[in-house]
């Protein structure tokens, strides 16, 4: 048996609605079966993912926080339920600036947590998501909310695609993906309107070329996402994460925003300048 806190991609790199999973674990000791199922799911993709773990031979105790050898323990599976966006779809977001992520990262755009006094646009993110993969659906759609368990009067967009073969669902709210059949059993989803990419009209090609266009306009930006992190929210653990990724493989903008500090030093002298 080995303990979650032992494996550096738990404790640094892997996130369940914003914050770090373990962290998230230790601060919600009542989560429902729906949130432990999701969790497990992404402490095991994320394991097998990074090389950490045989899931042939090990599994998962969440009641323990370990791996263990133990066969009747949970089983990673490729396919699951519902589960985090997976890593190897992170890693590809990652690599992704957007006019319609305001020309960030498209995993620091999807990390901002939902807000529990502004409605929360979901559209922009939806799409975001969308652009690494050739094909996807986006859904207009009624069903039964998996926390709140009442049924919806207002129909909520969703994005469909397929991952490993199998259709999910993303919620970019709870950053979470659904398969789409067991989505359809348990909380009756109801399709109102759905559009494919395959058979976007012209004006939607358009459009979705015109949100999906590449842009990079980190540096103009790294100053609100510093002033997060004085904040030290726990849910703002995965937007702190990305904003640090993002020097790697963004290295430029960084250089960019180090010169438009000096300039406003220069400026504004020895008032602190973030």
């Amino acid at each position: 048996m080995k303990s979650l806190f032992d494996y550096p991609v738990l404790v640094n790199e892997t996130f369940y609605k914003c914050w770090h999973i373990l962290e998230y674990l230790e601060h919600h000791e009542d989560i429902d079966e729906l949130d432990k199922e999701a969790i497990r799911a992404t402490i095991m993709d994320a394991l097998v993912y990074k090389g950490e773990i045989n899931p042939e031979r090990e599994f998962l105790s969440l009641s323990d926080l370990a791996i263990t050898n133990n066969p009747s323990d949970y089983h990673y599976t490729k396919t699951p339920n519902v589960c985090g966006i997976p890593m190897a779809i992170k890693d590809k977001l990652r690599k992704e600036c957007l006019y319609i992520s305001a020309g960030v990262p498209v995993t620091m755009f999807l990390a901002k947590p939902p807000s529990k006094t502004l409605r929360y646009c979901v559209y922009d993110p939806n799409t975001a998501f969308s652009i690494v993969f050739e094909d996807f659906t986006f859904y207009e759609a009624l069903y039964t909310s998996p926390t709140r368990g009442v049924r919806l009067t207002e129909t909520r967009p969703f994005v469909e695609v397929e991952i490993n073969g199998e259709l999910y669902l993303v919620d970019t709210i709870t950053k979470r993906i659904f398969k789409t059949s067991y989505f359809k059993e348990c909380y009756n989803l109801e399709v109102v309107s759905e559009v494919k990419k395959k058979n976007f009209n012209k004006r939607q090609r358009a459009l979705y070329a015109e949100q999906t266009q590449r842009m990079v306009k980190l540096a103009d930006i790294i100053t609100f996402y510093e002033m997060n992190k004085t904040f030290q929210a726990p849910d703002l653990a995965e937007q702190n994460y990305e904003l640090e990724r993002s020097k790697e493989l963004y290295p430029e903008a960084w250089v960019e925003y180090e010169k438009m500090q000096e300039h406003m030093k220069l400026v504004f002298g020895d008032k602190k300048v973030l």
